[in-house]
Parts: structure tokens; C-alpha cells; sequence
């Protein structure tokens, strides 16, 4: 291998570890075991080094108590002066097909086609027990949809808050909408109190949220 050759491939290898993710891939092989997890370890990369989140205010795969005894599981939320942002991720690939005002929509991959739970409902229902179970905060909630990076998105009817990522919206510029408010910057910690023990709770927790879920399909 000539010396030409060589520094061609290892600028190649440092393009990879420092634009894809890659030095936190080595790092963290367990964050990147499935297209769902590296799609919320994708935003929450982004959250930190682009929007200088801090760390602690980056919550994942919280579960949030509903009435009925069950949990809703919020991918990706953040307590910040704005209000709390909840994310919901799909890293999927292929085209997409929806209607933002209609439940089902469709993925065609690979020569199959397959259907899920419109993804702005779904958060709308996330949004909606984390009000509840924060009831004593009168603050904004705002729901987000990521697609990370993947996919073909064709998403028609969008709502006033139907934020599609990249797509219809840019986190950047929903964000310059909202001031900074004192109920937030006053009772950040203690909603971070009471948010973090339910992030990434043990095993059982989740297996009887899949369990309800699956049965519910």
C-alpha cells in the first residue's frame, strides 16, 4: 500500500469517527444495538452538542405512569426554560407515507409494506399523561417528531403542532418562538426530581409495558 493510499484511508477513518457518530459507537456499542436506540442516541448527541443541552436535563425512555395502571414510555425528554420538549424517534428507512390527521401509516421497504400508529398521536398520548402526572405545573409541553436521518417522509394534512424534524420544522426555529419562563427556570431541578427516577427504570417495568402494549395491537 502506497504512503498516498494510506493517509487516503486514514482521513477516511477519521471522517467516520468524528462526523458518524463514530468515537461514541465505539464507546457506547450497547446505545447502538438496534435502529431505535441509535436513533434516540442520535438526537440526544445532537441536543448536546449542537444546542448545548446540559446532560442532566436529557432524559431517555422515560415511563410515565398512566391511571389505568400502565406506563406511557417517552423516548427522548428534555426540562428546559422553555417548557419540556418531548420526542418521539423513528429511525426508519424506505418511504413513508401519512396523514397527520389520520392513524395509520405506512412504510414500503425492501418490496413490503407495513403500517404503524401515526407517531403525532402517539406523542400526543405521551404529552398527555405527562401533564397529568405534573399537574401541579402549569408549563408548556411541546411534542416533536425525529426521523433522525433516515427515510423517505411523505407526511401531508400537518397540525398548528404537528413538528416533523427536517421536514416541515427545524428544532432551531420552533424553539426561537418561546421566551424563557420563570416557572421553569424556578422549578426545573424539582421537575428533574421528579422525572429522572423514571428514566430507564429496571427490566420489569419495561417488560410490562411491552406486555401491555403488545396486547393492546
Amino acid at each position: 500500500m502506497g504512503i498516498v493510499t494510506f493517509f487516503m484511508f486514514a482521513a477516511a477513518g477519521a471522517l467516520w469517527l468524528f462526523g458518524n457518530h463514530g468515537i461514541d459507537r465505539l464507546r457506547h456499542p450497547e446505545e447502538w444495538s438496534s435502529a431505535g436506540s441509535s436513533g434516540e442516541r442520535m438526537l440526544c448527541n445532537t441536543l448536546l452538542r449542537k444546542f448545548q443541552i446540559p446532560e442532566k436535563y436529557i432524559l431517555r425512555n422515560v415511563y410515565i405512569p398512566t391511571k389505568d395502571g400502565g406506563t406511557s414510555e417517552i423516548d427522548v425528554l428534555v426540562v428546559s426554560e422553555k417548557g419540556i420538549l418531548v420526542f418521539e424517534c423513528k429511525n426508519y428507512a424506505g418511504n413513508i407515507y401519512g396523514d397527520a390527521q389520520k392513524p395509520k401509516w405506512i412504510q414500503y421497504l425492501g418490496g413490503k409494506r407495513s403500517y404503524f400508529y401515526n407517531p403525532f398521536m402517539q406523542n400526543r398520548g405521551h404529552v398527555k399523561h405527562l401533564r397529568t402526572f405534573l399537574s401541579n405545573y402549569n408549563i408548556p409541553i411541546i411534542p416533536f417528531v425525529a426521523t433522525i436521518s433516515r427515510g423517505n417522509w411523505k407526511i401531508k394534512n400537518f397540525g398548528q403542532e404537528d413538528y416533523l424534524l427536517g421536514y416541515n420544522c427545524h428544532l432551531k426555529d420552533i424553539l426561537d418562538k418561546y421566551k424563557r419562563l420563570d416557572v421553569m427556570i424556578r422549578n426545573a431541578d424539582d421537575i428533574l426530581k421528579a422525572l429522572a427516577p423514571l428514566s430507564r427504570p429496571d427490566k420489569e417495568i419495561r417488560q410490562a409495558h411491552i406486555a401491555r402494549v403488545q396486547h393492546k395491537q
